[in-house]
């Protein structure tokens, strides 16, 4: 009897034993689950409230470039302007934020080799398209030269936007992509995005970076630099007697024209090319950097601004691109330099 009731009692123990230790496991794992959970949902909130500020910073933005407007700057556009100035990442709630600003109507728009209206200049055919070898496209293959990349590239580009499948010069149509592995057709409209300038025929990775920072692609054909704010090299392209060269001391400093004529008095090479330029801009481009714990969002925004009214249009978002700080870029140089 004695000795059925002390293995009864051990029986009892060890099964309260193991009731112990089972309900320990599961305390343990409702309380790591617990705790991953809450990560999650903080990681998931410092996410939101990271792009809340990008987009916020965006309004801002667009809030600035009103004003801009609105306060006696319809006329110009210079780098001399609140919207253009290189900010560095100030502070906010567990973060920081940083917001910079681009004139895209500083660079080379893609779109405008399409089309030969306002911006093209002579040489358009009917219905506002421009011929093969049209002003655009011989500007692009002179910015190409300039930069020591092929010229078939603009025969290539041209097709790529183009409404039909004839091939012109040096270029390539659906013929000539749908034989790559992977294979693809020409866009035959207006491009998106400037990377796919990269999907040309006889394309090299490497060239991009050579030229990406010339490029640029906007929701129109029309080819408008504002001198005040255009680089050299893509000024440059206008005119094939005139050497960059000559231009890096003139867009190296601060530019304040009151108009193009004005400026080609300057520079009287470009009086021929007056049809590609301005003194204002309507396109910007808006790099956002939102940071919020350990969660970032980067966001990069096109952004159009109407000359009249100063209305404010967004013209695209872009979550996926990186961001490149000029406020580094601009330290990186100070430091690198004698």
């Amino acid at each position: 009897m004695a000795v059925t009731g002390r293995l009864n009692r051990g029986v009892v123990l060890l099964t309260t034993l193991l009731v112990l230790a089972l309900l320990a496991a599961l305390a343990w794992q409702m309380v790591g689950r617990h705790s991953l959970l809450i990560a999650q949902y903080r990681a998931a909130f410092a996410g939101d409230q990271a792009l809340a500020y990008a987009l916020g910073a965006e309004t801002f933005a667009r809030q600035i470039l009103y004003q801009d407007l609105s306060q006696g700057g319809a006329q110009k556009d210079t780098l001399l302007e609140i919207w253009a100035q290189t900010v560095p990442p100030f502070e906010i709630d567990n973060g920081f934020l940083e917001v910079q600003m681009r004139d895209l109507n500083g660079c080379f728009n893609l779109n405008s080799v399409a089309a030969g209206s306002s911006g093209g200049g002579p040489g358009a055919g009917p219905g506002g398209e421009a011929p093969a070898g049209g002003p655009n496209q011989q500007r692009l293959r002179q910015l190409l030269r300039n930069k020591g990349l092929p010229e078939a590239l603009a025969d290539a580009w041209r097709d790529w936007v183009d409404a039909d499948q004839d091939p012109g010069g040096f270029g390539a149509e659906d013929g000539d992509y749908l034989l790559n592995e992977p294979a693809y057709r020409t866009a035959n409209r207006l491009a998106a995005h400037v990377s796919e300038f990269r999907l040309l025929k006889d394309f090299e990775p490497d060239m991009y970076d050579a030229i990406a920072d010339s490029l640029c692609v906007l929701p129109t054909t029309e080819l408008r630099l504002n001198v005040n704010t255009a680089r050299a090299d893509v000024l440059a392209a206008l005119e094939p007697t005139l050497a960059e060269t000559a231009l890096e001391a003139l867009t190296g400093q601060p530019r304040d024209y009151d108009g193009v004529a004005q400026f080609t008095q300057q520079v009287p090479e470009l009086a021929g090319a007056v049809d590609a330029l301005s003194v204002s801009s309507e396109y910007f481009e808006v790099s956002i950097r939102a940071r919020v714990d350990d969660a970032q969002a980067e966001l990069v925004s096109v952004l159009r601004r109407e000359p009249g009214s100063g209305r404010i249009e967004l013209v695209s978002r872009d979550l996926s691109r990186n961001f490149r700080s000029l406020f580094l870029a601009e330290l990186d140089a100070r430091e690198t330099s004698p």
